[in-house]
């Protein structure tokens, strides 16, 4: 074996050794569970909102039946929905991924993000503490609605930019995307430029809009990624090494 290795080039040691660089990029790059979360999140969001306007059009047109099924049907969604996101996301997101990725392969630095049994940590609570007091401020009028997805950035950003620190060595820098797209977006709307189309756009476009963007990024740099590892691996000298 160390015969072979004297007898190649420098040009095929180094295709060899770029073999780790490539593998570790496409690993860290696998995005697909972001992807599955923005789904699974306009698909809840939905839902909340279409149970919510069924229950204003029964009211309203004196369907009382309809209205109370809308009704229990919204709060048995709620239930499911709390316990979603505290305690039954890691596994039903991983298990679509891996689906999702099965005919193309995955890989993994570390743990997955959404591993299931993970505890919440204190600043996933201090943060869906400062969502609901937002939704409320905004609700009392205390908090001006165009200036609630600014207002969001200041709590936001800074919890994207801890997950991303938390997953510096694992996970895709291309998420970095999300944060830094969502203050602009922020800083946009405080100086004034016609973007903001209300509370439900505003909120909507930065937080799922961005995301997937940041997460779709590094989804294609995976499979970018998967391509020149498969081609190395198809080199001769790979196939030598292997033997």
């Amino acid at each position: 074996m160390g015969a072979d290795a004297e007898e190649r080039t420098p040009e095929q040691n180094q295709r060899l050794q770029e073999i780790p660089k490539w593998a570790s990029r496409f690993a860290r790059n696998q995005t697909v569970p972001v992807l599955v979360v923005q789904v699974i999140f306009v698909l809840g969001a939905a839902l909340f909102a279409g149970l919510g306007c069924l229950i204003g059009w029964a009211h309203t047109h004196d369907q009382r039946t309809l209205a109370v099924a809308s009704a229990v049907g919204l709060f048995a969604f709620s239930v499911w929905w709390v316990w979603f996101s505290f305690f039954g996301a890691g596994g039903i997101i991983r298990q679509i991924s891996e689906r999702l990725s099965r005919s193309q392969g995955t890989a993994s630095i570390g743990p997955p993000p959404f591993a299931a049994g993970r505890p919440v940590p204190l600043v996933g609570f201090l943060f869906m503490f400062c969502v609901l007091s937002s939704v409320v401020l905004g609700g009392l009028g205390f908090l001006p609605v165009r200036y609630m997805q600014p207002v969001s950035a200041i709590y936001v950003v800074p919890f994207m930019l801890h997950l991303a620190a938390k997953q510096w060595n694992t996970g895709s820098p291309f998420m970095l995307l999300w944060p830094t797209l969502y203050a602009v977006h922020a800083v946009l709307i405080v100086a004034g430029a016609p973007i903001s189309r209300g509370p439900g756009f505003d909120i909507f476009v930065p937080t799922v809009g961005y995301g997937f963007v940041a997460a779709f990024a590094g989804y294609l740099y995976s499979r970018f990624a998967l391509r020149r590892l498969r081609a190395i691996a198809r080199s001769p000298e790979a196939a030598e090494e292997s033997n």
